[in-house]
């Protein structure tokens, strides 16, 4: 692939992930949770941010499977080499922004009070979810230090990594109100329809 062509695929490329992300982040401004009905001042906009960090998570996650799928037309635009540093930057940042959602997101109701019980199972399996998250980042940093074999750590990763999206859809999906109406809720479900396609496809044909 000549070098003006890699550069124009990569610039759809990118522009393609930002237009996906930036419409994933307005989500919480077009589709408004009823919780931020009862917050004012301070309160309110910690919740909003944490839903935006939500979503920023959600859509990195997205875009993460299909840099995990290592497909051939990434790795001819971007190299073997880019995709896997993508790859690991984008897990860090995935990791940080759940971590700034749960935070922030928890905030305005007081630690105290975390949503613990079966009428919360939602924000449990978000809880769940953030800690795979952060033994997932953690794992693939500091993979020698904790005397981690490769075999292991890929085994636990790849398979935490099939299994996250299908948690997070589960969380989303239920947690959110944003995400009962139509919209929102068809896109999601499409959206992690063709990232799995994507995959299927980079595996049965190298591309």
């Amino acid at each position: 692939m000549k070098v003006t062509m890699k550069i124009s695929y990569a610039g759809m490329v990118l522009a393609a992930m930002l237009i996906f992300t930036s419409g994933a982040l307005s989500i919480p401004f077009i589709y408004e949770s009823t919780t931020l009905w009862y917050k004012m001042g301070f309160d309110k906009t910690m919740l909003r941010t944490g839903q935006v960090a939500g979503m920023l998570a959600l859509a990195l996650l997205l875009i993460q499977i299909v840099l995990a799928a290592r497909g051939r037309f990434l790795i001819e635009i971007f190299g073997l080499a880019g995709i896997i540093r993508w790859h690991r930057i984008n897990g860090l940042c995935i990791g940080l922004a759940a971590v700034v959602h749960v935070t922030l997101v928890l905030a305005p109701e007081g630690f105290a009070n975390l949503p613990i019980g079966v009428k919360h199972w939602p924000e449990m399996v978000g809880g769940g979810l953030l800690a795979t998250l952060v033994l997932m980042v953690i794992s693939s940093y500091f993979r020698e230090r904790l005397h981690l074999g490769y075999k292991i750590w890929f085994l636990i990763h790849r398979v935490l990594g099939y299994l996250v999206p299908v948690i997070l859809s589960v969380h989303v999906l239920f947690v959110s109100d944003s995400f009962h109406q139509f919209v929102p809720r068809t896109a999601l479900v499409m959206t992690i329809c063709i990232a799995g396609g994507l995959v299927v496809l980079s595996k049965k044909t190298g591309s």
